[in-house]
């Protein structure tokens, strides 16, 4: 028996370290193929409002937006990614694809005059840097202040 210990200890360290990392290869595999499909985001067009009507991604990501409308004809405009749509009355999606590729607030809005409110259909598309950190938390209330001592 004595002669099979180094066996029985290469078997041991190659379970330990094969086992472990065995379940891991298929989740990076899938985190692959999910890092090359766009981000989709639906986006819903009324008078005189986009929903939502501020839509945030990272710098670098694969952006698919499913445009629809809920009552009448509308367009979409984001100058800044070379997109102009119309969106068609009815169940019909428009479908726009896109790399946000800078950082920075992007205006879009209606392109298609869809009443009085027409000018005020505006959205923006926030591109956030892949190392921005998120938001600093609210500084932290003063403590209250020692009440009055009680006078006889």
């Amino acid at each position: 028996m004595r002669h099979h210990l180094p066996l029985l200890i290469a078997v041991g360290v190659v379970c330990l370290v094969a086992v472990p990392a065995t379940p891991a290869a298929p989740r990076a595999a899938l985190a692959a193929v999910r890092a090359d499909e766009p981000r989709v985001i639906e986006v819903v067009a009324r008078r005189f409002t986009w929903e939502p009507a501020e839509i945030q991604v990272t710098v670098g990501e694969r952006v698919r937006l499913i445009l629809r409308t809920a009552d009448g004809l509308h367009g979409i405009e984001l100058k800044k990614f070379k997109i102009a749509k119309e969106i068609p009355r009815g169940n019909k999606a428009v479908t726009v694809e896109f790399t946000a590729d800078e950082a920075g607030r992007f205006p879009f809005f209606c392109s298609e005059y869809c009443g009085d409110g027409h000018d005020d259909m505006k959205g923006v598309l926030v591109v956030v840097a892949r190392d921005a950190a998120p938001p600093a938390p609210a500084a932290p209330a003063p403590p209250p202040s020692d009440p009055p001592a009680p006078q006889n």
